[in-house]
Protein backbone atom coordinates (compact mmCIF):
# COMPACT_ATOMS: atom_id res chain seq x y z
CA UNK A 1 0.00 0.00 0.00
CA UNK A 2 2.93 2.31 0.56
CA UNK A 3 3.86 2.29 -3.14
CA UNK A 4 0.19 2.59 -4.09
CA UNK A 5 -0.18 5.69 -1.91
CA UNK A 6 2.89 7.30 -3.44
CA UNK A 7 1.67 6.65 -6.99
CA UNK A 8 -1.80 8.01 -6.18
CA UNK A 9 -0.32 11.13 -4.58
CA UNK A 10 1.69 11.79 -7.76
CA UNK A 11 -1.48 11.33 -9.85
CA UNK A 12 -3.37 13.66 -7.51
CA UNK A 13 -0.68 16.35 -7.77
CA UNK A 14 -0.91 16.22 -11.58
CA UNK A 15 -4.69 16.60 -11.40
CA UNK A 16 -4.29 19.54 -9.05
CA UNK A 17 -1.82 21.02 -11.52
CA UNK A 18 -4.36 20.91 -14.35
CA UNK A 19 -7.23 22.34 -12.28
CA UNK A 20 -5.14 24.67 -10.15
CA UNK A 21 -2.86 26.08 -12.87
CA UNK A 22 -3.73 25.22 -16.47
CA UNK A 23 -7.49 25.75 -16.35
CA UNK A 24 -7.31 28.68 -13.93
CA UNK A 25 -6.02 30.85 -16.75
CA UNK A 26 -9.34 30.43 -18.53
CA UNK A 27 -11.29 30.81 -15.28
CA UNK A 28 -9.86 34.28 -14.67
CA UNK A 29 -9.61 35.27 -18.33
CA UNK A 30 -11.36 38.49 -19.35
CA UNK A 31 -12.33 38.96 -22.98
CA UNK A 32 -10.50 42.10 -24.18
CA UNK A 33 -12.65 45.04 -25.15
CA UNK A 34 -11.77 47.45 -27.93
CA UNK A 35 -13.44 50.83 -27.68
CA UNK A 36 -11.64 52.11 -30.78
CA UNK A 37 -13.14 51.95 -34.25
CA UNK A 38 -12.49 48.67 -36.06
CA UNK A 39 -12.40 48.21 -39.80
CA UNK A 40 -14.48 45.18 -40.73
CA UNK A 41 -13.34 43.40 -43.92
CA UNK A 42 -15.70 41.18 -45.93
CA UNK A 43 -16.25 37.67 -44.52
CA UNK A 44 -17.30 34.42 -46.19
CA UNK A 45 -19.44 32.13 -44.04
CA UNK A 46 -19.08 28.54 -45.26
CA UNK A 47 -21.56 25.76 -44.46
CA UNK A 48 -21.62 22.16 -45.69
CA UNK A 49 -25.07 20.60 -45.92
CA UNK A 50 -25.87 16.95 -46.51
CA UNK A 51 -29.59 16.14 -46.21
CA UNK A 52 -30.18 19.19 -44.02
CA UNK A 53 -33.42 20.56 -45.53
CA UNK A 54 -35.19 20.95 -42.17
CA UNK A 55 -32.19 22.56 -40.45
CA UNK A 56 -31.56 24.92 -43.35
CA UNK A 57 -35.19 26.00 -43.22
CA UNK A 58 -34.87 26.71 -39.47
CA UNK A 59 -31.41 28.23 -39.20
CA UNK A 60 -30.11 29.64 -42.48
CA UNK A 61 -32.05 32.90 -42.39
CA UNK A 62 -30.56 33.87 -39.01
CA UNK A 63 -27.12 33.56 -40.62
CA UNK A 64 -28.14 35.46 -43.75
CA UNK A 65 -29.47 38.31 -41.58
CA UNK A 66 -26.25 38.94 -39.67
CA UNK A 67 -25.55 42.58 -38.82
CA UNK A 68 -22.21 42.87 -40.59
CA UNK A 69 -21.12 45.36 -43.31
CA UNK A 70 -20.18 42.96 -46.14
CA UNK A 71 -20.42 39.17 -46.06
CA UNK A 72 -21.52 36.21 -48.11
CA UNK A 73 -22.88 32.82 -47.15
CA UNK A 74 -21.53 29.87 -49.12
CA UNK A 75 -23.55 26.69 -48.67
CA UNK A 76 -22.14 23.53 -50.21
CA UNK A 77 -24.83 21.01 -51.11
CA UNK A 78 -22.99 17.76 -50.47
CA UNK A 79 -24.93 15.25 -52.57
CA UNK A 80 -28.16 15.67 -50.61
CA UNK A 81 -31.03 13.30 -51.39
CA UNK A 82 -33.70 15.28 -49.52
CA UNK A 83 -35.15 18.74 -50.29
CA UNK A 84 -31.96 20.62 -49.35
CA UNK A 85 -31.34 21.96 -52.86
CA UNK A 86 -34.94 23.17 -53.19
CA UNK A 87 -34.68 25.01 -49.86
CA UNK A 88 -31.36 26.55 -50.85
CA UNK A 89 -32.65 27.70 -54.23
CA UNK A 90 -35.60 29.35 -52.50
CA UNK A 91 -33.27 31.28 -50.18
CA UNK A 92 -30.97 32.12 -53.11
CA UNK A 93 -33.87 33.93 -54.81
CA UNK A 94 -34.36 36.09 -51.73
CA UNK A 95 -30.76 36.82 -50.72
CA UNK A 96 -28.17 38.01 -53.22
CA UNK A 97 -25.31 37.29 -50.81
CA UNK A 98 -26.10 33.55 -50.68
CA UNK A 99 -23.98 31.37 -52.94
CA UNK A 100 -25.03 27.73 -53.37
CA UNK A 101 -22.25 25.39 -54.47
CA UNK A 102 -22.44 21.74 -55.48
CA UNK A 103 -19.83 19.47 -53.94
CA UNK A 104 -19.71 17.51 -57.18
CA UNK A 105 -18.17 14.10 -57.48
CA UNK A 106 -15.86 13.21 -54.59
CA UNK A 107 -12.90 10.85 -54.60
CA UNK A 108 -13.15 10.24 -50.86
CA UNK A 109 -16.00 9.96 -48.40
CA UNK A 110 -16.42 12.58 -45.73
CA UNK A 111 -16.89 16.31 -45.39
CA UNK A 112 -13.43 17.60 -46.26
CA UNK A 113 -13.81 17.65 -50.06
CA UNK A 114 -17.10 19.55 -49.82
CA UNK A 115 -15.68 22.00 -47.30
CA UNK A 116 -12.61 22.56 -49.47
CA UNK A 117 -14.90 23.32 -52.41
CA UNK A 118 -16.79 25.86 -50.32
CA UNK A 119 -13.63 27.60 -49.09
CA UNK A 120 -12.18 27.73 -52.59
CA UNK A 121 -15.46 29.22 -53.86
CA UNK A 122 -15.48 31.90 -51.15
CA UNK A 123 -14.85 35.42 -52.43
CA UNK A 124 -13.45 36.97 -49.28
CA UNK A 125 -10.25 36.69 -47.28
CA UNK A 126 -11.80 35.60 -43.96
CA UNK A 127 -13.59 32.26 -43.59
CA UNK A 128 -16.14 31.67 -40.82
CA UNK A 129 -17.34 28.07 -40.47
CA UNK A 130 -20.50 26.64 -38.99
CA UNK A 131 -22.94 23.78 -39.60
CA UNK A 132 -26.44 23.66 -41.02
CA UNK A 133 -27.91 22.55 -37.68
CA UNK A 134 -26.49 25.59 -35.86
CA UNK A 135 -28.13 28.92 -35.03
CA UNK A 136 -26.21 32.02 -33.88
CA UNK A 137 -26.98 33.53 -30.50
CA UNK A 138 -27.37 36.97 -32.07
CA UNK A 139 -27.08 39.02 -35.24
CA UNK A 140 -23.61 40.08 -34.00
CA UNK A 141 -22.05 36.63 -34.34
CA UNK A 142 -19.78 37.58 -37.26
CA UNK A 143 -18.88 40.94 -35.72
CA UNK A 144 -17.90 39.45 -32.35
CA UNK A 145 -15.83 36.69 -33.93
CA UNK A 146 -13.94 38.98 -36.28
CA UNK A 147 -13.29 41.62 -33.61
CA UNK A 148 -11.04 39.18 -31.75
CA UNK A 149 -8.71 38.95 -34.74
CA UNK A 150 -7.98 42.68 -34.49
CA UNK A 151 -7.55 42.66 -30.72
CA UNK A 152 -5.01 39.82 -30.81
CA UNK A 153 -3.78 40.18 -34.40
CA UNK A 154 -4.64 36.54 -34.98
CA UNK A 155 -5.30 34.40 -38.04
CA UNK A 156 -7.49 31.86 -36.18
CA UNK A 157 -10.39 32.46 -33.80
CA UNK A 158 -11.74 29.57 -31.74
CA UNK A 159 -15.43 30.06 -30.98
CA UNK A 160 -17.86 28.28 -28.68
CA UNK A 161 -20.65 25.96 -29.85
CA UNK A 162 -22.91 25.01 -26.90
CA UNK A 163 -25.89 22.69 -27.13
CA UNK A 164 -29.43 23.77 -26.33
CA UNK A 165 -30.64 22.69 -22.90
CA UNK A 166 -33.20 19.92 -22.50
CA UNK A 167 -34.11 18.39 -19.14
CA UNK A 168 -32.81 14.88 -19.75
CA UNK A 169 -29.70 13.16 -18.41
CA UNK A 170 -28.50 12.50 -21.95
CA UNK A 171 -28.63 16.22 -22.69
CA UNK A 172 -26.94 17.08 -19.41
CA UNK A 173 -24.17 14.64 -20.17
CA UNK A 174 -23.65 16.01 -23.69
CA UNK A 175 -23.56 19.57 -22.37
CA UNK A 176 -21.13 18.63 -19.60
CA UNK A 177 -18.75 16.91 -22.02
CA UNK A 178 -18.99 19.88 -24.42
CA UNK A 179 -18.23 22.34 -21.63
CA UNK A 180 -15.34 20.21 -20.35
CA UNK A 181 -13.77 19.93 -23.82
CA UNK A 182 -14.21 23.68 -24.32
CA UNK A 183 -12.44 24.36 -21.02
CA UNK A 184 -9.56 22.26 -22.30
CA UNK A 185 -9.09 23.74 -25.76
CA UNK A 186 -9.68 27.33 -24.63
CA UNK A 187 -7.26 26.92 -21.70
CA UNK A 188 -4.52 25.39 -23.84
CA UNK A 189 -4.98 28.18 -26.41
CA UNK A 190 -4.51 30.76 -23.64
CA UNK A 191 -1.32 28.92 -22.65
CA UNK A 192 -0.15 29.31 -26.29
CA UNK A 193 -0.63 25.59 -26.98
CA UNK A 194 -3.77 25.54 -29.18
CA UNK A 195 -4.70 22.05 -30.28
CA UNK A 196 -8.27 22.06 -31.64
CA UNK A 197 -11.38 24.03 -32.52
CA UNK A 198 -14.96 23.08 -33.37
CA UNK A 199 -16.35 23.41 -36.88
CA UNK A 200 -19.62 24.77 -35.48
CA UNK A 201 -17.86 28.06 -34.75
CA UNK A 202 -14.39 28.57 -36.21
CA UNK A 203 -12.80 31.46 -38.10
CA UNK A 204 -9.54 31.68 -40.01
CA UNK A 205 -7.87 33.41 -42.93
CA UNK A 206 -8.44 31.86 -46.33
CA UNK A 207 -4.77 32.49 -47.15
CA UNK A 208 -3.78 30.30 -44.16
CA UNK A 209 -5.95 27.47 -45.47
CA UNK A 210 -4.43 27.73 -48.96
CA UNK A 211 -0.85 28.14 -47.68
CA UNK A 212 -1.11 25.04 -45.51
CA UNK A 213 -2.77 23.13 -48.38
CA UNK A 214 -6.04 22.74 -46.53
CA UNK A 215 -6.71 19.23 -45.29
CA UNK A 216 -3.95 17.57 -47.30
CA UNK A 217 -2.06 16.37 -44.21
CA UNK A 218 -5.03 14.32 -43.04
CA UNK A 219 -7.19 13.91 -46.13
CA UNK A 220 -7.08 10.13 -45.72
CA UNK A 221 -9.13 10.46 -42.51
CA UNK A 222 -12.91 10.83 -42.64
CA UNK A 223 -13.13 13.20 -39.66
CA UNK A 224 -10.98 16.08 -38.46
CA UNK A 225 -11.91 18.92 -40.81
CA UNK A 226 -11.94 21.22 -37.78
CA UNK A 227 -9.76 19.88 -34.96
CA UNK A 228 -7.04 18.34 -37.15
CA UNK A 229 -6.71 21.46 -39.28
CA UNK A 230 -6.34 23.64 -36.18
CA UNK A 231 -3.98 21.08 -34.66
CA UNK A 232 -1.78 21.27 -37.75
CA UNK A 233 -1.65 25.05 -38.31
CA UNK A 234 -2.41 26.79 -35.00
CA UNK A 235 0.33 28.11 -32.74
CA UNK A 236 0.73 30.46 -29.81
CA UNK A 237 1.04 33.52 -32.03
CA UNK A 238 -1.73 33.08 -34.60
CA UNK A 239 -4.63 31.84 -32.45
CA UNK A 240 -7.09 33.52 -30.10
CA UNK A 241 -10.46 32.69 -28.54
CA UNK A 242 -13.89 34.33 -28.49
CA UNK A 243 -16.11 34.02 -25.42
CA UNK A 244 -18.58 36.80 -26.18
CA UNK A 245 -22.05 35.33 -25.49
CA UNK A 246 -23.37 37.00 -28.68
CA UNK A 247 -20.88 34.94 -30.69
CA UNK A 248 -22.04 31.51 -29.53
CA UNK A 249 -23.42 29.08 -32.09
CA UNK A 250 -26.16 26.86 -30.65
CA UNK A 251 -27.19 23.45 -31.96
CA UNK A 252 -29.30 20.49 -30.94
CA UNK A 253 -27.55 17.80 -28.90
CA UNK A 254 -27.62 14.17 -30.09
CA UNK A 255 -31.06 12.74 -29.33
CA UNK A 256 -29.94 9.23 -28.34
CA UNK A 257 -27.01 7.53 -26.65
CA UNK A 258 -26.32 5.72 -29.91
CA UNK A 259 -26.08 8.99 -31.85
CA UNK A 260 -23.77 10.38 -29.16
CA UNK A 261 -21.57 7.29 -29.37
CA UNK A 262 -21.16 7.65 -33.14
CA UNK A 263 -20.44 11.37 -32.85
CA UNK A 264 -17.78 10.98 -30.17
CA UNK A 265 -16.23 7.96 -31.89
CA UNK A 266 -15.56 10.14 -34.93
CA UNK A 267 -13.94 12.80 -32.79
CA UNK A 268 -11.78 10.50 -30.66
CA UNK A 269 -10.63 8.47 -33.66
CA UNK A 270 -9.10 11.62 -35.15
CA UNK A 271 -7.42 12.71 -31.91
CA UNK A 272 -4.84 9.93 -32.17
CA UNK A 273 -3.11 11.88 -34.98
CA UNK A 274 -2.73 15.07 -32.95
CA UNK A 275 0.78 16.40 -32.47
CA UNK A 276 2.76 14.39 -29.92
CA UNK A 277 2.86 17.18 -27.30
CA UNK A 278 -0.93 17.51 -27.46
CA UNK A 279 -1.44 13.77 -27.12
CA UNK A 280 0.84 13.72 -24.08
CA UNK A 281 -0.92 16.64 -22.37
CA UNK A 282 -4.42 15.34 -23.08
CA UNK A 283 -3.51 11.74 -22.35
CA UNK A 284 -2.00 12.75 -19.02
CA UNK A 285 -5.14 14.71 -18.15
CA UNK A 286 -7.55 11.86 -18.89
CA UNK A 287 -5.37 9.09 -17.44
CA UNK A 288 -4.76 10.91 -14.16
CA UNK A 289 -8.47 11.76 -13.97
CA UNK A 290 -9.30 8.06 -14.37
CA UNK A 291 -6.68 6.88 -11.89
CA UNK A 292 -7.60 9.55 -9.35
CA UNK A 293 -11.13 8.17 -9.03
CA UNK A 294 -9.95 4.57 -9.32
CA UNK A 295 -7.70 5.16 -6.33
CA UNK A 296 -10.55 6.67 -4.36
CA UNK A 297 -12.70 3.60 -5.10
CA UNK A 298 -9.91 1.34 -3.83
CA UNK A 299 -9.57 3.45 -0.67
CA UNK A 300 -13.32 3.11 -0.06
CA UNK A 301 -13.31 -0.66 -0.64
CA UNK A 302 -10.31 -1.19 1.65
CA UNK A 303 -11.52 1.44 4.12
CA UNK A 304 -8.15 3.15 4.02
CA UNK A 305 -8.37 6.90 4.62
CA UNK A 306 -6.16 9.62 6.06
CA UNK A 307 -6.23 13.39 6.28
CA UNK A 308 -3.99 13.76 3.21
CA UNK A 309 -6.41 11.85 0.98
CA UNK A 310 -9.41 13.80 2.29
CA UNK A 311 -7.54 17.10 1.92
CA UNK A 312 -6.53 16.36 -1.67
CA UNK A 313 -10.09 15.31 -2.54
CA UNK A 314 -11.53 18.50 -1.06
CA UNK A 315 -8.91 20.68 -2.75
CA UNK A 316 -9.48 19.12 -6.18
CA UNK A 317 -13.26 19.43 -5.73
CA UNK A 318 -12.87 23.10 -4.85
CA UNK A 319 -10.59 23.83 -7.83
CA UNK A 320 -12.86 21.86 -10.18
CA UNK A 321 -15.92 23.84 -9.12
CA UNK A 322 -14.05 27.13 -9.20
CA UNK A 323 -13.06 26.59 -12.85
CA UNK A 324 -16.53 25.45 -13.85
CA UNK A 325 -18.19 28.27 -11.90
CA UNK A 326 -16.06 30.95 -13.55
CA UNK A 327 -16.45 29.43 -17.01
CA UNK A 328 -20.19 28.78 -16.71
CA UNK A 329 -20.62 32.37 -15.58
CA UNK A 330 -18.83 33.56 -18.74
CA UNK A 331 -21.03 31.46 -21.02
CA UNK A 332 -24.29 32.21 -19.18
CA UNK A 333 -24.88 28.60 -18.02
CA UNK A 334 -24.32 28.97 -14.28
CA UNK A 335 -27.36 26.82 -13.39
CA UNK A 336 -25.46 23.80 -14.75
CA UNK A 337 -22.95 23.93 -11.86
CA UNK A 338 -25.06 21.63 -9.65
CA UNK A 339 -24.40 18.68 -11.98
CA UNK A 340 -20.63 19.07 -12.23
CA UNK A 341 -19.52 16.95 -9.26
CA UNK A 342 -21.55 13.87 -10.23
CA UNK A 343 -20.78 14.07 -13.94
CA UNK A 344 -17.06 14.58 -13.31
CA UNK A 345 -17.03 11.44 -11.16
CA UNK A 346 -18.74 9.48 -13.96
CA UNK A 347 -16.28 10.65 -16.61
CA UNK A 348 -13.83 7.73 -16.06
CA UNK A 349 -16.58 5.38 -17.27
CA UNK A 350 -16.76 7.49 -20.42
CA UNK A 351 -13.02 6.99 -20.94
CA UNK A 352 -13.47 3.21 -20.78
CA UNK A 353 -16.30 3.26 -23.32
CA UNK A 354 -14.37 5.32 -25.86
CA UNK A 355 -10.89 3.90 -25.26
CA UNK A 356 -11.26 1.64 -28.31
CA UNK A 357 -11.97 4.68 -30.51
CA UNK A 358 -8.39 5.86 -30.04
CA UNK A 359 -7.11 2.79 -31.84
CA UNK A 360 -10.21 1.74 -33.77
CA UNK A 361 -11.17 2.11 -37.41
CA UNK A 362 -12.25 5.41 -38.87
CA UNK A 363 -15.96 6.11 -39.24
CA UNK A 364 -16.97 5.82 -42.88
CA UNK A 365 -19.34 8.77 -43.14
CA UNK A 366 -19.57 12.32 -41.86
CA UNK A 367 -23.36 12.17 -41.34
Amino acid sequence: MGIFFIVWYIIAVLQLGYWGLVFQRLAWYKQPKNLNAVSFPPVSIVICARNEAANLQKNLESILLQDYPIFEVVVVNDDSSDESLTVLESFECQYAHLQVVSAGRKKRKGKKAALTKGIQSAKYSWILLTDADCKPASADWVTKMYRQTTLRKSAIVLGYGPYKAVETWLNRWVRFETIYVAIQYFSFALWKIPYMGVGRNLMYKKSLFLKEKGFEQHQHLISGDDDLFVNAVANGKNTTICLEPQSFMYSQAPSSWKALYHQKTRHYSSSNVYKLKHKILLGLLSSTHFCFYLGLCIFIIMNVWNYAIIGILLLRTFLLHLVFFKYLKKVKQISFLKYVFVLDALLPIYYIIFASSLIGKQNKTWK
